[in-house]
Order: structure tokens, then sequence, then C-alpha cells
């Protein structure tokens, strides 16, 4: 979210229609100052943020919060900076119905058709909901010289059904204009790709932060270096870095001992390359303030960061001294912070895949995790907790009469979840994703059905099955991508599976071999070498007698069955055949690539950002594709990076010895509407990306595998 206001204006009418049989609505400028909030105002708003270093559950932080934002707003009825502020903590969390809220702004509108705070505020709940109808309010407010128009206009302007760069760099032109001293949207200012906007900015800021004595202005200083470091050729990092140190110098000798002052710090020596200094800084931040928000995710993540999960090809030995790696550091955390949510629930997801864990240390951690979520309300998970948790007790014959229970309670909360969710018009359509609510019942029902089984209850198995049938049945339309019908093959799978695992605990082996067989060959990806499915199915042929032999007819059987039913030759991989725009963007040698580069070979381009887990886990293995095709003139591979604070890629890559090229495109992602990563396209000859895969699975073997052949794929022609 972006802040900032401007001076004074005379008064006006303007009318605004906002939509077709509502009332006109008449917007008259004021001679309130937008720009900045009043300094009373500021310190009581600090005082809501205060909270965030009290050791508080989220749900007790956000009611005591919203008490504190009341009472502002009865302290300081109509003043912008509150009412925004309480608006947003009115829309935190997963269970915001936002129709009344909708309706609730409106009817403050319309009672006060001249006040332009009231129709900013029904104009921000509009966005996503009703986007065109938010841009005429904006539009209308922006004209009326209200200043925080233009920032909410440059923020839609990003999105990607609305993505119009030109008007974009205008509004925020136009805010800068008319608040030159505000501190807020400058990560606007940053991702707008407006060279000159972005300098004019950063020198502003620079003289601005360097005779501040405000400490509410130390955040901004991680702004100025980003912004310098975007605005800076490559070649010229090493020297910026050299400036931030001294820019560090400067605010460490203040020694404020504030939280602010400390991530300030922090944020600075990592964008230096500092990493000794950047640890001090986060130790001083846990000594400090132990029982803060930061200090405490500071903990986990550090552990994390320290202690990656093993690649893809790690022994089974290996994944084992993870978990109990993790099991161990948990056991510190739900100490330290007995109704931290995300340490139960670290611990319970460990415990679940660490064999030698007991049936008691399972059930005690999901407890602890339990009344920690319900007390928070936080968070989720998908799948929810309690699929891992009946998992576990369906392996080991546990608690079966508390299985349907838990998976019950999981699917509900996700169910009570989507009923708030709605679609965005800000976003492309994709029908090709599945509802967390389906995704959760494919995940449950099969273990509620084995379950009902073992306990002797097949009316209530058969039922389930029933229910997971109707997913499973459901017919995919002519037109279906390859996406839609990967994931239909994927759910016939999974019900074929749900039925032999609930034949053989009836007993039912032959039925279940032949339900196991036929989910082999449904299943989109090819087995993996811990193979739950293929285990059950080899396991069954050598219990009916089946011979070795028999079994490697079997396995053809099942292969020439699989091309037959047309499952996806390269699995995560989705077709798309659409244009590669045009680009001119920097590596970190300096050099300008283009499209023309390109042309002529098959490009292999893989999306990522320093920050993005997955993409790490990915990384090595682009490396270890570029060295593979290295010699191959008709293939280039290359990496385009997102990263906002472009100063942390050199390093990144200097620390982990990788020499891929690596275009520094964040703006460019944004206007391709790139919202996840990674992300990784592979280009014709003319151009054209004819191959999409997103996301990373676990095996970079494989990984590797189906990349090379739908380079292949493309280099043919096909």
């Amino acid at each position: 979210m972006i802040r900032r206001p401007l001076p004074s204006f005379c008064r006006r009418l303007l009318s605004i229609a906002f939509i077709a049989f509502a009332p006109v609505i008449a917007i008259a400028q004021t001679t309130i100052n937008y720009c900045e909030a009043p300094a009373a105002v500021k310190e009581d708003l600090k005082k809501v943020a205060k909270l965030y270093d009290e050791d508080l559950t989220y749900k007790v932080r956000l009611e005591r919060q919203l008490t504190m934002l009341r009472e502002l707003v009865n302290k300081y009825p109509g003043d912008f900076f509150v009412q925004r502020r309480y608006q947003d903590a009115r829309l935190t969390g997963f269970y915001v119905d936002r129709k009344p809220l909708l309706a609730e702004y409106r009817a403050q509108m319309e009672k006060n058709p001249n006040d332009v705070v009231a129709a900013y505020l029904y104009a921000r709940l509009l966005i996503g909901e009703n986007t065109k109808q938010a841009i005429e309010i904006e539009e209308k407010l922006a004209q009326q010289s209200f200043p925080w128009a233009h920032v909410k206009l440059a923020e839609i302007y990003n999105y990607p059904n609305f993505r119009d760069p030109a008007k974009l760099k205008e509004h925020l032109k136009q805010w800068t204009a008319g608040c030159p001293d505000a501190l807020d949207g400058l990560s606007q200012i940053s991702r707008s790709g407006d060279k000159e906007l972005m300098a004019t900015t950063a020198q502003r800021l620079r003289a601005r932060l360097e005779s501040s004595t405000s400490s509410d202005d130390l955040v901004h200083w991680d702004d100025l270096w980003t912004l310098e470091f975007k605005l800076k050729p490559v070649p010229e990092h090493a020297a910026l870095r050299q400036q931030i140190a001294k820019d560090l110098e400067k605010i460490r000798a203040a020694n404020l001992g504030t939280r602010e002052w400390l991530q300030t710090l922090q944020s600075g020596y990592k964008q230096a390359g500092d990493k000794t200094n950047q640890r001090w800084a986060e130790d001083e931040l846990i000594r400090l303030m132990p029982n803060s928000d930061t200090a405490r995710r500071m903990v986990q993540s550090r552990y994390y960061d320290e202690h990656p999960y093993p690649k893809g090809e790690a022994t089974e030995g290996e994944k084992q001294a993870y978990q109990q790696g993790v099991v161990d550091a948990s056991s510190e955390w739900v100490k330290r912070w007995p109704t931290d949510e995300f340490a139960w629930s670290s611990r319970l997801r460990a415990l679940t895949q660490l064999d030698k864990a007991t049936n008691a240390d399972v059930e005690a951690a999901y407890k602890g995790y339990a009344t920690a979520h319900d007390r928070s309300g936080g968070s989720y998970s998908l799948p929810p907790l309690e699929v891992a948790v009946a998992r576990f007790y369906l392996k080991r014959d546990f608690k079966l009469e508390s299985i349907p229970v838990l998976l019950q309670k999981g699917i509900a909360e996700i169910e009570e979840i989507e009923k708030y969710r709605t679609t965005s018009d800000l976003y492309k359509v994709n029908d090709s994703v599945e509802s967390n609510v389906k995704f959760v019942r494919l995940e449950s029902w099969p273990m509620m059905a084995e379950a009902y089984a073992r306990l002797k209850q097949p009316d209530k198995a058969r039922e389930v099955l029933a229910q997971l049938a109707d997913i499973a049945n459901k017919k995919l339309p002519e037109t279906a991508s390859d996406p839609q019908k990967r994931g239909a093959a994927y759910n016939q799978s999974v019900y074929w599976q749900a039925v032999g695992k609930v034949a053989e605990a009836e007993l039912r082996k032959l039925d279940a071999l032949m339900a196991y067989q036929t989910a082999s060959i449904l299943r989109p990806n090819p087995p993996s070498a811990k193979d739950e499915l293929n285990t059950n199915t080899q396991r069954l042929w050598k219990e009916l007698g089946g011979t070795d032999q028999g079994w490697s007819a079997y396995l053809a059987r099942t292969e020439a069955a699989k091309a037959k039913v047309g499952s996806a030759e390269i699995a995560t991989w989705d077709t798309k055949n659409t244009l590669l725009p045009e680009f001119e963007l920097s590596d970190l040698d300096g050099r300008k690539w283009t499209l023309g580069d390109l042309k002529g070979k098959v490009a292999f381009i893989n999306l990522w950002a320093t920050w993005c887990g997955p993409c790490r886990a990915e990384l090595p293995y682009v490396q270890k594709l570029r060295e593979q095709l290295k010699d191959r003139k008709d293939v280039v591979v290359l990496t385009l990076n997102i990263d906002e604070e472009v100063g942390l890629v050199q390093p990144f890559m200097k620390e982990f010895k990788y020499n891929f090229p690596v275009l520094l495109g964040q703006t460019y992602a944004d206007g391709q509407g790139v919202n996840s990563i990674p992300r990784n396209w592979v280009v014709s000859l003319d151009g054209k990306i004819m191959f999409e895969g997103i996301g990373f699975g676990s095996n970079g073997e494989d990984w590797m595998k189906k990349a090379t052949e739908v380079i292949d794929k493309v280099k043919a022609g096909n």
C-alpha cells in the first residue's frame, strides 16, 4: 500500500455518477492538506503499530488495534489517515465479508457527497470487485486535486487487466508534483521503469534523509538504496555499496535501539553485502525485542535459511536428519513462544515425516498446533495440517476413528474461507486452476474412505467414494486446455487409487489390483522413486501369485495404455504459442539484451528472485542445464530476475557460484502479468513462447529431463 498527499486547493464542485441508478454525488475541494498526517495523528497511529512488538496472537492483536482505531476515529473525525488505517484493519483476515463493507462505505459516501475521503474509501473497496467503477471515481477525485487518487490509479494501472504504463507513470508524476515531500508511493515509483522520475525521486529522497532528524524517516533508506541500485548500471554497484556503507555508519552512530533503526541497519547491510553486520543487526533486534513478531520470524527464517530442505536426489537418511533437525529447533520455539502457530506447525509437519516419531509425539504436537491455530486465526495451510496428521494416523493404524473428524475439520475451514473469497477483475481468469476446496477434498476424501473401510463401515466408505467420483468423472469441454486435461487425469487417478485402498481394506485383493492398475494408467506424472501406488500394485501382484516376468509385462502394457489415453507427454509444461514481447534488458555484466539476440535459437528463460524459496531450489538445475547445453549453438539458457532490490542479485550469484546470464527484468515481468515464480519459458526460433512451466517439484533430475524434452520438442518444430 502506498501513501502521499497534496497542498491546499480552492473550493469547487464536480459531480460523479457512480453507477447506473445511483445518485449523483458532488465532490468538493477543501483546504485540507492531505500530503502529510498531522503530528498528533502520526503519534497515535504509531501506538497502534507498536502492538507488533508485543507477544500477542494475531487475533488478539487485531482486536486491540481495531479498538484503538475506533477510538481514534472518534478522536479525529474525518481524518484521512485514521480512516484509511481503520479500513485496512477491517479488511484484514480471511473472514471478511466485503459486501456489507461496500454497502456501509457507499452509504457514508452518499451521506457526505462533498467528502473526498468518503468517496476515496468507497473506491478503494471497489478495486478487484468493480475496478472500472473505482477508476471513474478516482479519476474524478484526481481532477479535484485529491492527491491519493493518483497513487491509487497508479496502483490500478499496474495490474495485468488494467496495465497502462503511460497512465501509471503520469499519475505517479502528478502525485510527486502535488506532494513533493511525502514519503509514500516509493515502491510504485521504483517499479514504474520511469528512469527520470526514479532519478528525481532518489535525489530528493537522499537530500531529505541525510538532513532528517526524525526516526519516522528511517524505513525509507531502504527505498532510497533500492532506487539507486536500479538507476546505476551493474558495473557501478560496487561503488554504490561503498556509499551505502557510509550511510550506515551515520545511521548506526545514532544508536537509537529501536526496531525501525535495527531493521534499517539490517536491510542496509544486506544491500551492501555485509553479512557480518547484517547478522549483528538481527542479533540485536532479537536481543532487545525478543517477544516481537519481527524477532520471532527472524529466528525461524534464519533457521530455515541455514538448514535448507535436502535436494530431490538426497538419501532418505538425509531427509530424515532434516526432519529431526526441525523437530529439535521447534522444541525450543514452542517453549519460547508457546502460542506461536508457526512454531507448532513446523514441529507437527516434521514429526509426521519422521519415521521414528511416536504416535504420542504427533498427537501432542497436533493438540498444541490446534490450540495455537484457534487462538491466532491469522493463517491457514493448503492442504490443512489435519491432512498430514490423518495420513500419519492411517499409516500407523492409529486412532482410525478420529481420522474422518480431523479431515472434516480441515475441509470445513477451507470451505469457510472460500465463502469470503471473490474472483478479482484485476487478473485474467485461469479456468485451469482448481478451487482450494476441490483440492482439499481430493486430498482428504481418499483417506476418509479408507479409514471408514478399516473401521468396518462400508456404507460410509462408499458414500465418500461416490462424492469423489463426482469430481473424477466430471466431463471436460472439447476445448479443454492441457492443464485441464492433466487435472482431469489426476482426479481420475486419485479416485481409482482410493477405490483400490477401500477394496484392499475389505480384503477384495483382485478388485484392489485392478483399481491400482487403472490409477497407474491414468495418472499424468511418472512414478517417483518412493511411490506408494507403484509399491502397492507390485505388492498385490505378488500376493496374488504374479511373477517378475508378468510384472514387467504389466509395466509395458501400462506405458502403452498411457499413450492411448493421451496422458500429457511432458507433465507440468503447458503449451502457449504466444509472442514474447520485445525487450531491452541489461545483464549483470552490463550487456544489453534484446529479443533479436534470441532469434534463430531456442531460448530457455527462467524467471526467479533471490527471496523465492522454490526458485533457490530450482536454480542449481538451471545451472546444470546451462552446463549441459553450453556447446549447443541452437539453444540459449538465460534467466530473468524480478528482485525489487536488484543490488542483492550479484552477491547472490557470487555466493552460489552461478554463471548463467541474468537479465534484470522486474518491470518487464510486471508488464507480462507475471504473478508467480519460479516460471520457465521455452521460446521458439521465431520468438514465440511455446511452453511455460510454473513451479518446481522436489526432483531436480526429473525437472532437467522435462526441460530438455521441451527444448528438443520446440527445436524440432513440434
